[in-house]
């Protein structure tokens, strides 16, 4: 089986078994995962994975056979801590939003992750990391396309750009100096945003 219906395959027998102590399990698991990511540990054991999570070995194999499949648990649940906001304005929703990923880029997570993929020594995380961002980077796009659509943000710029140039800035405090962006560094990104973004109905035609 290739590695996306490995993937696949994982999420389904998990979501079978949704609620209750199987829910519990699979939070356990994902939390110990992030645990060894944040310690900048991607080659961990199922044996320590077991142990960190409070689980059986036999539990993990059974639901997560594959080390890929225990990465995609904990990596799916860490890049989707940013909910989108749709505050149903442009400027709150990009000021909420760059809050929001000013505290996601400072995760010990975040930093360590950055750090792996940056080194270059495991190209297999380092793809699936991107993969699990994909999704992402999507709905986060939906918020400047709200804007445009609703008429508060100009459609000069892609969306992707757009998100781009805000969430940057933000990612780099952490990694260049090793702590959360301040409210006034958070507060310059979203102003130069909103005045690149700003609706100009004087150049209609």
């Amino acid at each position: 089986m290739d590695e996306q219906g490995r993937r696949a395959g994982a999420g389904t027998r998990v979501r079978t078994r949704a609620g209750g102590r199987s829910e519990d399990v699979r939070r356990a698991v994902g939390d110990a995962c992030l645990a060894f990511l944040a310690e900048g540990r991607v080659e961990f054991t199922t044996v320590e994975l077991a142990e960190r999570a409070g689980v059986s070995r036999k539990t993990i194999y059974r639901w997560w056979p594959t080390h890929t499949d225990v990465l995609v648990e904990g990596l799916s649940r860490h890049v989707r801590q940013v909910a989108p906001p749709d505050t149903g304005r442009w400027d709150t929703d990009v000021r909420e939003f760059a809050h929001r990923i000013a505290a996601y880029a400072a995760d010990p997570v975040e930093v360590a992750t950055a750090a792996v993929m940056a080194s270059h020594r495991h190209p297999e995380f380092e793809r699936l990391v991107l993969d699990q961002y994909t999704p992402v980077r999507e709905a986060w796009q939906q918020i400047v396309e709200r804007a445009v659509r609703r008429g508060d943000a100009s459609s000069e710029h892609s969306p992707e750009g757009v998100v781009n140039v805000l969430v940057s800035p933000l990612f780099m405090a952490p990694m260049m100096m090793g702590r959360k962006a301040t409210d006034e560094e958070i507060e310059r990104t979203v102003a130069i945003v909103l005045a690149a973004t700003r609706p100009c109905p004087d150049t209609a035609t």
